[in-house]
This record gives C-alpha cells, sequence and structure tokens, in this order.
C-alpha cells in the first residue's frame, strides 16, 4: 500500500511539472509569458508613443514632429515583434497606418513649418491611433483593469 501511495505521488509529482512546463512543451518547469500580455504591453506602449504624437501643436517644432514619428515607428517594431505568436494578423491594418504616417513624416520639407507638420501628419496620427483602439479592442479586452476589481 505504502508503495503505491509513493508511486501514485510520484505521478501526481510529475503531472505538476508538466503543467509548468513552458507552451512549447519544453520541460525543465519554466513558465512561459502569455504571449498576449506581451502583445498588449506593447501596443500601450505604441499607443503612448501615438499619443504624444498627436498631442502635439503648431507650438512644437518640425524636429520634435519628425522625432515623435520616429518614436512611434520603433515602438511598432517592439508591436511587430510582440505580435510573432498571433502570426502578425491583428496588425496588419495597423502597420500599414504606421507606413502611410511615416511617409509623410518623411515627406516633411526642410522648409516645413509647425503648422504645415500639424496640417499634414495630424489625420494620419489619428488613423493609426484608430487602428491601435481596434487591435485593443480585438486582443487586450479580456485583460482585468483596476475598477474591474473594486465593487460599484
Amino acid at each position: 500500500m505504502t508503495r503505491r501511495i509513493g508511486m501514485l505521488a510520484a505521478v501526481v509529482l510529475a503531472l505538476a511539472a508538466c503543467s509548468s512546463a513552458t507552451t512549447s512543451g519544453g520541460g525543465g518547469g519554466a513558465v512561459t509569458a502569455d504571449p498576449t500580455i506581451a502583445f498588449c504591453d506593447a501596443l500601450d506602449a505604441y499607443g503612448a508613443k501615438l499619443a504624444a504624437f498627436e498631442a502635439l501643436t503648431p507650438s512644437n517644432t518640425v524636429v520634435e514632429y519628425k522625432a515623435a514619428g520616429a518614436a512611434a515607428k520603433a515602438a511598432l517594431a517592439v508591436l511587430v515583434t510582440a505580435a510573432a505568436p498571433f502570426a502578425g494578423a491583428q496588425i496588419n491594418e495597423l502597420t500599414t497606418a504606421q507606413t502611410q504616417l511615416n511617409a509623410l513624416v518623411d515627406q516633411l520639407p526642410p522648409g516645413a513649418t509647425p503648422q504645415m507638420a500639424e496640417v499634414a501628419l495630424d489625420p494620419a496620427v489619428k488613423a493609426v491611433i484608430q487602428q491601435v483602439a481596434g487591435a485593443h479592442n480585438a486582443s487586450c479586452n479580456t485583460r482585468p483593469t483596476p475598477s474591474s476589481g473594486s465593487a460599484s
């Protein structure tokens, strides 16, 4: 009887070890982070860069507009990497909108005024932000928020 209990305990421990293994099937008990969390965090960071871009006004310099465009482009690169486990399907339209924004930023003439930059870039920034919101709603709204845990 003691031998059976010992074998049963060994099986239970083995099953427990397997349940904490990586999702790719690797052993060792290492836990793989949920790729959705990494994706949503990268999407949030990208959205923050876009919000900062959108907050620019004609009182900012063209150099600041170009820097904001570069920051958004860099944040998208991080997002694309985080989206890899999802085969990128959620961000195809988003990357297209960012590519269009990049082209507009690159096309700003050397003598552009901040007002010209605002007029040229604001609609494209808004379009990318709209795509971020859509991706967020599609993939990230299942994450709990601080307010969802509190009683009303």
